[in-house]
């Protein structure tokens, strides 16, 4: 019988990167992007046989181009990259298959190009339609520039849209997040990701807020100590101790951390009044650092986010996630991380997970490309690196024939899985404990709204959730932070308000 798996396929070229990216993203010039496509295309040439070493049959359900932004390259090369995938793979009539896109980056043209190849999801960057906010984050559009993508895309014939917006911003107030909301929900996307900003160590909006997130961590720590949701030595371990909720799995298995975010109905106000906010909120702030919402605008804006589209007809169907409800709208590729399916992932820094075990390659440019398109192609001891970012290696035109093979692609049926992984350049590679697998199952189905199938549970692990869990589940149903309804186990809404803290209590000793 043939399992289902997703595929991943990172593209980390961008136009520029914004102020509070951390994600694997830079621009590059079209030389090293030729260079790094042709790589990519061996690997995915590679990972069929490679799949298949164990004689099991996959078909793939959902493809996903993310990033970077995978619109602002040649577009010629993702049909190139889906011509190889299908050659490679067996894909589904009905899989579901999304680019990634930002403002300004799309043309009608590359947008008939998408739609022709198959494509048939896009989701947006928006972030917000506020022009002082998108100029904060260092967007590198305005809201004129998404209206214009946005209304491209439907006249390409796209009938899947997701849009991108995020809460709890520099500058934003509780008025202009609702009147963003208010707007996009008046397009009528077919699927809406709302998630808070969140400030990663390591870019340049986490050394402007630096002493405000230190001081926040502090505050956050304190009500949940006040409210008995978790002792003060559990929030002194949990950041520091479990990478699922310090942001490291989510960013290195490609998914948005989407994690706590908050929204609550009301009048929209005029957009002189929101602008007048923010100009008082920025000229209280004697440093000129714009700041942040409080811990309460910030919750405010999630439990605006959840009232709003649900009188809008959208439900929410993952944390942060939510799909009209007149068609089967949900993202099946971001459900098959939360159910924890199968999937490859293939392009610089792209993680996989197949057959419990758990990969990302490589985050350097040089290591994979030597790799995948031709030992010291990208290596410094035959080029520089100036070599690189000039554009002085030639380059053949996008053609399969001009594509060197690897010089182990023929024999990679006769490779198995774990030969596979010794061989190819990767960042991590794990194969996943029982234990391991039964925390990753709570902790990410937990996420959704349906919460876990117990029997599910009971099929996979052939152990009883409540062997495994009893003590757990019972100290948070008294709390009123989780419930069993029939066959699932799910968040309650008071649960969902501090998920990290309550999914953290599946980690198993």
């Amino acid at each position: 019988m043939a399992k289902n798996i997703s595929i991943y396929i990172h593209i980390p070229f961008c136009v520029r990167k914004c102020s509070y990216c951390d994600f694997l993203s830079f621009s590059a010039s079209k030389d090293i992007q030729d260079r790094y496509f042709k790589a990519l295309i061996n690997e995915i040439k590679c990972a069929g046989p490679w799949l298949n070493a164990e004689s099991t049959t996959y078909v793939v359900k959902s493809i996903f181009f993310g990033g970077g932004t995978p619109s602002s390259v040649d577009p010629a090369w993702i049909v190139k990259i889906l011509d190889t995938i299908r050659d490679t793979f067996d894909v589904a009539k009905d899989a579901e298959i999304t680019i990634e896109t930002n403002p300004g980056t799309v043309t009608p043209e590359s947008l008939a190009i998408y739609k022709k190849s198959g494509i048939n999801r896009i989701s947006i960057g928006c972030q917000s339609l506020n022009d002082n906010e998108l100029k904060e984050l260092g967007r590198i559009h305005d809201s004129k520039t998404f209206y214009d993508t946005f209304h491209s895309a439907r006249a390409a014939g796209f009938d899947n849209i997701n849009v991108d917006l995020m809460s709890a911003l520099p500058g934003q107030t509780i008025a202009s997040y609702k009147d963003t909301l208010a707007k996009i929900v008046a397009l009528r996307p077919e699927h809406i990701s709302a998630y808070s900003l969140i400030i990663e160590e390591g870019t340049p909006f986490y050394d402007k807020y630096k002493d405000v997130i230190e001081r926040d961590l502090y505050d956050i720590e304190d009500d949940l100590v006040k409210e008995g949701v978790v002792y003060k030595n559990d929030m002194q371990s949990l950041y520091a101790e479990n990478d699922v909720f310090n942001g490291d799995f989510i960013k290195n298995n490609n998914i948005k951390n989407d994690a706590v975010v908050k929204n609550n109905s009301g009048n929209i106000p005029a957009q002189d009044v929101i602008q007048a906010e923010q100009v008082l909120r920025t000229s209280d702030n004697a440093s000129n650092i714009v700041p942040l919402p409080s811990e309460e605008e910030e919750r405010q804006m999630y439990e605006d986010t959840i009232t709003i589209l649900n009188q809008n007809g959208y439900h929410r169907y993952e944390v942060s996630n939510y799909a009209r409800n007149d068609g089967d709208y949900e993202c099946y590729h971001n459900k098959a991380y939360w159910k924890r399916y199968e999937y490859l992932g293939l392009g610089l820094g792209a993680a996989g997970m197949v057959a419990d075990e758990r990969y990302t390659n490589t985050d350097g440019i040089k290591d994979y490309c030597a790799y995948w398109y031709d030992f010291g192609i990208c290596d410094k001891t035959r080029h520089s690196e100036d070599d690189l970012d000039e554009g002085n290696i030639d380059n053949n035109n996008i053609d399969n024939n001009n594509i060197d093979k690897h010089p182990n692609i023929d024999d990679m049926t006769d490779s198995n899985k774990s030969d596979m992984y010794a061989l190819r350049p990767l960042l991590e590679h794990d194969k996943l404990s029982v234990d391991a697998c039964m925390e990753e199952t709570m902790f990410l189905g937990l996420r959704m709204d349906e919460g876990i199938s117990v029997s599910d549970f009971e099929h996979r692990f052939d152990r009883k959730l409540e062997d495994v869990y009893g003590k757990v589940i019972q100290k948070l149903e008294k709390e009123k932070l989780i419930l069993l309804d029939n066959d699932r186990l799910k968040l309650t809404e008071k649960g969902l308000e501090v998920s990290n803290v309550v999914l953290s209590s599946f980690l198993l000793d």
